[in-house]
C-alpha cells in the first residue's frame, strides 16, 4: 500500500511537470508564427523522386502543389514579388525533368509566376519558357509563344523577345500556326526595323498562302500594308489594291 501511494506520488509530480513545461512553452511560443524563408533550395531529380519514394508522376504533382502555395501557407500571404526567381527557374527546370508533357507547371510559370508586380523578375525565367517550349510535345510551343509576349509586352525587352520568336519560328511543327512563325516579324514591326519585318511577312505569305484559309491571308496582307508598310507604299503596292484602309 505505502509503494502504491509513493508511485501515485510521484505519477502527480511528472504530471505536474508536464503541465508546467506546457503553459512555459505556451507562454514562449505564443507570439511565434511560421516565417517565410524564400523559395527552398532545388534538390536534383534523385532527391526530388526520392520525396515521393521513386514515383516522378507523384512527385511531379506533389511538388507542383508546393511550389503553388509555398508562399501562401501558415497564415500567411506572400507576394510574388518577394519570391526568388533565380531558385524558382530551377524548380522550374527540376519539374520540367520530371514530366516534360504535362502542362501543369508551364502554366503556372506563365500566367501565375508570370504575373509578378516587377517584371524584370521574369529574366531568369525566360531559358525556361525556351527549353519547354521546344519539348516535342502537343502545343508546348505556346509556352515559348507566351514567353515572347511576357519579354515583349511585360519586361518591355524587344531584344529578348526577338531573340525567343527566331528560336519560336524555327521550331520543326508542321501543327504550328503561321502567327507563330510570324513572330519575329511582329517584333521587328515593333523595333521599327519594318524593313526586316517585311522580309519575313511576304515570305511566309509567298511559302504558306496556298496552305492558309483566305481569312489568315487578308489578315497577313493587312498587317503588311497597315502595319508595316507607310500610306504611300501601301497605296502603290500590288498586295495592297483591295486593302480598304489604305485607298
Amino acid at each position: 500500500m505505502t509503494m502504491f501511494v509513493h508511485r501515485e506520488k510521484i505519477l502527480k509530480f511528472l504530471l505536474s511537470i508536464a503541465v508546467l513545461a506546457n503553459v512555459l512553452t505556451w507562454v514562449y511560443a505564443r507570439d511565434v508564427q511560421a516565417r517565410w524563408t524564400n523559395v527552398p533550395p532545388v534538390p536534383n531529380e534523385l532527391g526530388a523522386a526520392g520525396f515521393a519514394l521513386g514515383d516522378k508522376q507523384f512527385a511531379y504533382r506533389a511538388l507542383g502543389l508546393m511550389l503553388q502555395n509555398m508562399g501562401d501557407t501558415g497564415g500567411r500571404s506572400t507576394a510574388l514579388q518577394d519570391y526568388n526567381y533565380e531558385e524558382l527557374t530551377k524548380w522550374l527546370f527540376l519539374m520540367d525533368q520530371l514530366d516534360s508533357e504535362s502542362n501543369y507547371v508551364p502554366y503556372l510559370a506563365s500566367y501565375y509566376f508570370g504575373s509578378v508586380q516587377k517584371p524584370e523578375m521574369l529574366r531568369p525565367m525566360m531559358d525556361y519558357f525556351v527549353a519547354v517550349g521546344n519539348t516535342p510535345y502537343g502545343e508546348k510551343w505556346r509556352w515559348l509563344a507566351q514567353g515572347v509576349y511576357l519579354a515583349r509586352f511585360r519586361m518591355n525587352d524587344l531584344d529578348k523577345a526577338l531573340e525567343m520568336a527566331h528560336v519560336l519560328a524555327k521550331i520543326d511543327n508542321d501543327q504550328m500556326p503561321v502567327w507563330a512563325r510570324q513572330m519575329p516579324g511582329f517584333v521587328l514591326t515593333a523595333q521599327g526595323e519594318k524593313e526586316a519585318a517585311y522580309a519575313i511577312m511576304v515570305e511566309t505569305l509567298k511559302s504558306s498562302a496556298d496552305k492558309l484559309h483566305p481569312n489568315e491571308v487578308n489578315a497577313m496582307r493587312a498587317y503588311i500594308c497597315i502595319r508595316i508598310l507607310d500610306i504611300e507604299e501601301a497605296r502603290t503596292h500590288p498586295l495592297c489594291q483591295d486593302i480598304p484602309e489604305v485607298q
